[in-house]
């Protein structure tokens, strides 16, 4: 199970648009291609699998390796941001 780190202002926004968080990789374009994760709370078009993360469903990407925990921030204008274990890019 993720251990999910997360506002309450983060779980309600989740929770307001159906309760399921989906996320998953990509390749920034500065930093040496550092990966960084994306999220929103409708899927792209890609496979997704289930974990277990407590109180909102998260789909990470297939295939995609489970961080430790998975932190949730609502950025202004009510933005959903993953960081994989606390960090902005997944290492």
């Amino acid at each position: 199970m993720i251990e999910l780190v997360a506002a309450p202002e983060a779980v309600a926004a989740v929770a307001r648009r159906g309760g399921a968080l989906y996320v998953w990789p990509r390749k920034a374009r500065c930093c040496g291609g550092a990966i960084t994760l994306e999220a929103a709370t409708e899927p792209p078009d890609r496979r997704f699998e289930r974990v277990h993360a407590g109180t909102i469903d998260v789909y990470l990407a297939a295939g995609m390796p489970s961080p430790e925990s998975l932190h949730l921030e609502v950025r202004r204008g009510g933005r959903v941001d993953a960081f994989w274990n606390g960090l902005a890019w997944v290492v």
